[in-house]
């Protein structure tokens, strides 16, 4: 499926690029990389089709990457019981599934809650760049509820259908809800973080805090992703391409091109032989695949 998806983010260290016969034909490093996605397979383990870097500065690697390697976060709350429980908006999520027209995502939820929760969305409701998830207030008037025991089941309404069910991690004292309803044994919660949840739960599976405590809460925080530092040994010549220099992963003009240097990049020389040369990027986002490197014709580098 079409899925036109770009930025500047790091991915899963030694993300391995693939072409579309399903050789390994470089890697992401961990680092900062600007990339753009144009579509999904739609197999059972789909692939996302991408390209690395931009028209300058930059090394352009052509293929295909796992989909559920993609860090993407979603720019909607994403419904996982619709009307109920949502993956919250600017949420970390992993592609799934691909059908024609719809993607499953999921994520795995922080504490203290846990479990994984997944839902169906369209390409335009992800992103790439993280951005910050939007905050929430609770109502003056709203009372805190704990949940101290593992599970609280969710409730459509009072007396209605069950929409779910929430799962505390061991470690966790209580997952704290807020309320400003109350109907006879039932009682309107809601929790806004990573799972965004907006239903009814028995009062007597939580713990009605005294009016004005909400307890310690650890903040909740927007999604961080570390950041590789790489560096290469020694101090290797460094050139600056002039022009555009097609891109293989071996030293042979039957080799496919796999790629290319853009104009003004800066591109350390690793190796020369034989009228090629072995190049990595000076800003070593994207990576030959191991056991390979990336080569370059001497005379496009202007050698």
């Amino acid at each position: 499926m079409r899925c036109a998806l770009s930025g500047r983010v790091p991915f899963p260290p030694n993300t391995v690029i693939q072409s579309a016969e399903g050789h390994a034909i470089g890697r992401l490093s961990g680092a900062d990389v600007t990339v753009s996605v144009s579509e999904l397979t739609l197999a059972a383990k789909p692939r996302a089709r991408l390209e690395t870097g931009t028209a300058r500065s930059s090394f352009r690697v052509r293929g295909l990457v796992d989909a559920a390697q993609l860090p993407l976060v979603t720019t909607v709350a994403l419904p996982v019981f619709p009307g109920h429980v949502w993956i919250g908006e600017r949420r970390g999520v992993s592609i799934q599934r691909v059908a024609a027209d719809r993607i499953t995502v999921q994520r795995s939820a922080s504490k203290p809650l846990e479990g994984t929760f997944s839902a169906l969305t369209i390409c335009s409701a992800l992103a790439l760049e993280a951005g910050t998830p939007p905050g929430w207030t609770p109502p003056g008037d709203a009372r805190g509820y704990a949940l101290r025991t593992g599970a609280l089941e969710l409730y459509a309404a009072p007396g209605g259908n069950a929409v779910g069910v929430l799962h505390k991690t061991a470690e966790q004292d209580a997952v704290l809800f807020f309320s400003t309803e109350q109907h006879g044994e039932y009682v309107h919660v809601e929790r806004h973080a990573d799972i965004v949840v907006d239903a009814w739960a028995k009062t007597q599976a939580l713990s009605a805090l005294p009016r004005g405590e909400t307890m310690d809460q650890l903040a909740t925080l927007p999604n961080t992703r570390g950041v590789a530092r790489l560096a290469v040994p020694g101090e290797p010549r460094v050139v600056r391409t002039t022009r555009e220099v097609p891109l293989r992963v071996a030293a042979q003009d039957h080799e496919p091109v796999i790629g290319s240097i853009a104009p003004d990049t800066e591109t350390y020389l690793i190796d020369v032989m034989a009228g090629w040369a072995s190049v990595l990027p000076r800003a070593l986002d994207v990576m030959p695949a191991e056991g390979r490197q990336f080569w370059a014709k001497k005379t496009d580098l202007g050698l």
